[in-house]
């Protein structure tokens, strides 16, 4: 459900390999705490494999987000398609989750994407 990309402290790299669904959202919860690691400040998902959150996918990553803010860390997303990015914006989440295009991280990560 997700995969440790990379773990440079302070920033984590997660993918998501399924899509976020009422199915499998409280395995993806576990999965998420179980990864990650004290002195990890930021935490980047990896949307590229995902092309479907429901509701409940929706609501297991706020409280991924709140969980990880309480821990003194932060979740930053990527690799949205576009009709993710309309949900993201549609249901408010990227002013909770913020984004990152490509190019930003390519910058920050440049061998990630290659």
């Amino acid at each position: 459900m997700v995969e440790l990309l990379l773990m440079r402290t302070p920033d984590a790299v997660v993918r998501i390999t399924e899509d976020l669904k009422m199915e499998n959202a409280r395995e993806f919860y576990e999965d998420f705490l179980a990864i990650h690691e004290p002195g990890v400040e930021n935490v980047y998902l990896d949307f590229r494999e995902v092309r479907f959150v429901d509701s409940s996918g929706i609501g297991i990553l706020l409280k991924c987000e709140k969980d990880l803010k309480a821990k003194g860390a932060n979740i930053t997303v990527f690799g949205l398609g576009k009709s993710l990015l309309s949900v993201f914006k549609l249901a408010g989440l990227l002013p909770v989750l913020p984004h990152l295009d490509d190019e930003q991280v390519n910058q920050r990560f440049p061998d990630l994407l290659s």
